[in-house]
């Protein structure tokens, strides 16, 4: 008998040891969910407002700063272009001035010139002068600063379209991240109702004092809803804070009563083409690839601007000047010269050449060492870009493949779970089997719907890594 007691105190405790063990390795899950759930969350008018994704992206696309900032840096570009075009055309200068005037009259200087003089400032003047400046040749400085501001427009598109890229990836993570929580505070609600029924059944066989009550379970099956009801709590934390985020992206105030319009996570609908298919579209469509194929070109023409340096500039120019005061006679002889009372006028041809003694030529080496840079950059770029998109394709199938795999485990878990309330409800189980299969079904379903964001996910960084998202919303 002393035997048999103490054999039974030995099951009895290490019962008592896995129900510790499940007990922590549920809460440790449950937690990781919760916490999970905020991590994916980037830390509002009394109508609801109910968006799907595609008008979360048009918003946040519509109201972004960074895509304005984009937008201004094109304006510069443009501005540098205008100056570029600007520069082939005269350059006119008008000074006019006036002001108090010497007399001077013609006796003074015939029939002899007199050198007593007193100076009488009795009358004003005024004077214009006109100078015209046509460039000739300048040995490629215009045209190359001409290419150089036209790249620079494109750049800064691309620069627009990656800036709207990157929204456009930000949005679709808030928004899947939003489904997400959803589905996990579902899973967390359909567990909470099963041990809420397991409870409320034990409550009653203790109650009319059934043979297989025991009040240890009831206590465990109340310590594992408590852990269940904390991590709803983080939950629900995870979705109003990922909520916040998509708020504050699309411009919205604090307090506006917002949903998204789908309830739950789905795979992508759209079948992937071949990965050749989307190497081959990153060339064509991804911003950078167009920013580095630009930017050389503009690198390239600011070498050759800086190269025109060493040579002469020609031009042809006009200058003419006219001058009168109220209180000086015209003299009209051109050995005299009067600049307050005179008229004329010249054509001209002229050359202007800068000789620095290797200023040029450092300049020249500088623009060659930014091209040099960037052709650096373009390497990168090859090598980095086709493994960005081979990389978001693979986890794309990885994620098709973990879907049904993780589908066929959680079902296998509900009917497992399912079963050890049914023997537990009969008296023929305990909470130590309900709550294993509770975690392995949290796990299996959590695994599943994991599966499915990360699914939307790849499929959204395959499209970002190629430059087709801008596409889908052109």
């Amino acid at each position: 008998m002393v035997g048999d007691k103490s054999q039974k105190s030995e099951v009895k405790g290490q019962k008592n040891s896995l129900f510790v063990i499940s007990y922590s390795l549920l809460s440790f899950y449950l937690l990781m969910i919760g916490g999970w759930l905020i991590d994916t969350a980037y830390a509002n008018d009394n109508q609801k407002i109910v968006l799907s994704l595609d008008q979360c992206i048009k918003k946040a696309v519509e109201v972004s700063p960074e895509i304005g900032e984009s937008r201004y840096e094109e304006e510069v570009y443009k501005s540098k272009k205008l100056q570029a075009d600007s520069a082939a055309y005269p350059q006119i200068e008008v000074l006019a001035i006036a002001g108090p005037s010497p007399e001077a009259k013609r006796e003074y200087i015939s029939p002899s010139i007199n050198t007593s003089v007193a100076t009488t400032i009795n009358g004003i003047f005024g004077s214009a002068d006109v100078t015209l400046i046509q460039p000739i040749y300048t040995f490629g400085k215009i045209s190359s600063f001409k290419q150089a501001a036209s790249s620079g427009i494109r750049v800064a598109k691309a620069g627009v379209d990656k800036r709207t890229s990157d929204i456009i990836l930000r949005t679709k993570e808030l928004y899947y991240s939003i489904l997400m929580a959803k589905d996990m505070r579902n899973l967390i609600l359909e567990v909470k109702d099963d041990l809420v029924e397991s409870i409320k059944k034990a409550e009653k066989q203790i109650e009319i004092g059934s043979p297989w009550a025991d009040e240890i379970n009831l206590f465990k099956l109340r310590t594992f809803l408590g852990e269940v009801d904390r991590n709803l709590n983080e939950t629900e934390k995870g979705i109003a804070l990922a909520k916040d985020a998509l708020l504050t992206s699309m411009g919205f105030s604090r307090g506006t009563d917002f949903d998204i319009a789908d309830t739950s996570l789905t795979p992508e609908k759209k079948i992937p083409e071949d990965v050749s298919v989307y190497m081959r579209n990153s060339i064509e469509f991804r911003s950078e690839f167009v920013q580095l194929k630009e930017g050389l070109k503009a690198r390239n023409a600011l070498i050759d601007a800086e190269k025109s340096n060493y040579y002469p500039q020609l031009f042809v120019g006009l200058k003419a000047s006219v001058a009168g005061a109220t209180n000086r006679d015209k003299v009209d002889n051109p050995y005299i010269y009067d600049p307050l009372n005179h008229a004329y006028g010249a054509v001209f041809i002229g050359i202007k050449w800068s000789i620095d003694f290797g200023i040029t030529e450092g300049r020249v080496k500088e623009a060659r060492a930014e091209y040099h840079k960037l052709i650096e950059k373009k390497r990168f770029a090859d090598e980095a870009i086709p493994f960005q998109v081979r990389r978001a394709y693979l986890d794309m199938k990885e994620s098709e493949k973990n879907i049904v795999e993780t589908e066929k485990a959680y079902k296998n878990a509900r009917k497992w779970l399912i079963a050890a309330i049914a023997n537990f409800d009969m008296g023929i189980g305990d909470a130590k089997e309900v709550a294993d299969a509770a975690m392995a079904y949290i796990q299996m379903k959590a695994n599943n719907i994991r599966s499915i964001y990360n699914h939307r996910m790849s499929f959204a960084n395959l499209l970002y890594a190629t430059g087709m998202d801008i596409q889908e919303i052109k």
